[in-house]
């Protein structure tokens, strides 16, 4: 297979079909820096969900014939947990430490007794502070010795799960609109250079060239166009965010920059969805 020809070939497509090559690569750079804000808005949210999952908090209140020496042992092993991020013993006399600190009242003074149990608050990992996974860490712990009773907010979990997938359900919607519009447009781009060529791909198929050697051209340069298109994304995305930190900086101080990993993230986008796209056009057109 002749590389001189195929790299020629590939560049002179350009050439041959201008205005659509142009629109073909303008729509997947603007597809792509709508796809790159949208991933860096979804980023932003996944990393404020992870946020508050590690805050999560389930506390584990404990008999009152347990003994210190064995409750502060319980909380040693459960740190030891894989799920587990902190594991901190809460003795009855801390408890009413806590409470006059909440309440700004001394719960002693006020009942004549401490009535507030020791027990363990436990602060699990982010990645394990789903509430299937709490439920079955919690189902775990209550069976052991001197566990009574187990608090946390269900309710609240139950919303941040509902959150995080109504999250990945629109990243993952948008992403393949985003896609297939722009293998369409790639597509179109490169049929209409197959039909500027049909005389010669014809003539081609009768001196015995094969129908790789005859496709190559195409691919790569519905690959170059969808590489190009990344790039502009890239520069678009690049000039909007400098723009934006000029006229509002006060947004980044709650929102990260997209960094590196999303910038390569669109070009390998773009190469894929523009090799993609002229593989269906030369599959659906050279067969015929």
């Amino acid at each position: 297979m002749n590389l001189r020809y195929i790299l020629s070939e590939s560049v002179s497509g350009f050439r041959r079909a201008k205005l659509a090559s142009a629109i073909s690569v303008a729509t997947i750079g603007v597809s792509l820096v709508l796809f790159g804000a949208f991933a860096t808005l979804a980023l932003n949210a996944s990393r404020v969900l992870s946020e508050i999952r590690s805050r999560v908090e389930v506390e584990f209140f404990l008999s009152e014939s347990l003994k210190e020496k064995d409750a502060r042992a319980l909380a040693a092993s459960l740190r030891n947990e894989t799920p587990v991020q902190t594991a901190i013993y809460v003795s009855r006399d801390s408890a009413a430490q806590i409470f006059k600190a909440e309440f700004g009242e001394d719960i002693v003074s006020i009942l004549g007794s401490n009535p507030l149990p020791p027990s363990i608050k436990v602060r699990l990992k982010s990645d394990y502070a789903t509430l299937d996974s709490l439920e079955r860490f919690v189902a775990s712990v209550k069976g052991r010795e001197g566990v009574v009773e187990a608090r946390y907010n269900r309710e609240f979990l139950a919303g941040l799960d509902r959150n995080a997938r109504v999250l990945f359900f629109v990243a993952v919607g948008v992403g393949l609109l985003l896609s297939l519009a722009s293998i369409a447009l790639v597509s179109n781009a490169i049929r209409l250079i197959i039909m500027n060529k049909q005389e010669i791909v014809r003539t081609m198929f009768l001196v015995g060239a094969t129908q790789s050697f005859i496709r190559a051209p195409f691919l790569i340069e519905g690959a170059l166009q969808g590489f190009l298109g990344g790039l502009l994304a890239i520069g678009l995305l690049a000039a909007l965010n400098v723009s934006v930190y000029q006229i509002r900086p006060d947004i980044y101080e709650a929102i990260a920059l997209p960094d590196y990993r999303v910038y390569a993230l669109l070009a390998a986008l773009g190469f894929l969805l523009g090799l993609l796209g002229s593989a269906i056009a030369t599959r659906k057109f050279l067969s015929q």
